[in-house]
C-alpha cells in the first residue's frame, strides 16, 4: 500500500486536534520528543511501527480503519463522487485534483 507520509501526518493530527490533546501531550504519552512529533504530523517522517501503534493507542484509533481506502457503505456522497471519479478521464481527473488541492491549501 502506498500512503505518503503528508496523509499520515494529517490524519493523525486531525486525530489528535479532535480528540483535545496537544502534539507536547501525545508525544509524551507515547515517549518521543515534541520535535518528532511535528515532523511527523507535518508528513517529514514516518512513524515507527511501534511509534504508531503508541499512538493508535493514546488517540484510540483502529489501525485497520486508519488506512483503509475503501468509502464508507453509508456515505452516499463520498459514493457518488467515487463512482463519477471513476468514470472521468484524465483531463477531468487533473481538474478534480487541482481542486482537491486548492481547498487543503486553504483549510
Amino acid at each position: 500500500m502506498d500512503i505518503s507520509k503528508d496523509i499520515i501526518g494529517k490524519k493523525i493530527k486531525r486525530i489528535r486536534l479532535e480528540k483535545g490533546i496537544s502534539q507536547e501531550k501525545l508525544a509524551e504519552q507515547i515517549d518521543i520528543s515534541t520535535r518528532q512529533m511535528c515532523m511527523i504530523e507535518n508528513g517529514n517522517s514516518y512513524p515507527s511501527l511501534e511509534t504508531f501503534i503508541n499512538i493508535s493507542e493514546v488517540l484510540d484509533i483502529d489501525i485497520n480503519k486508519f488506512f483503509n481506502k475503501n468509502i464508507g457503505l453509508n456515505d452516499d456522497l463520498r459514493n457518488k463522487i467515487y463512482d463519477l471519479i471513476q468514470i472521468s478521464d484524465k483531463k477531468e481527473l487533473k481538474i478534480i485534483k487541482d481542486i482537491l488541492m486548492s481547498l487543503h491549501k486553504n483549510r
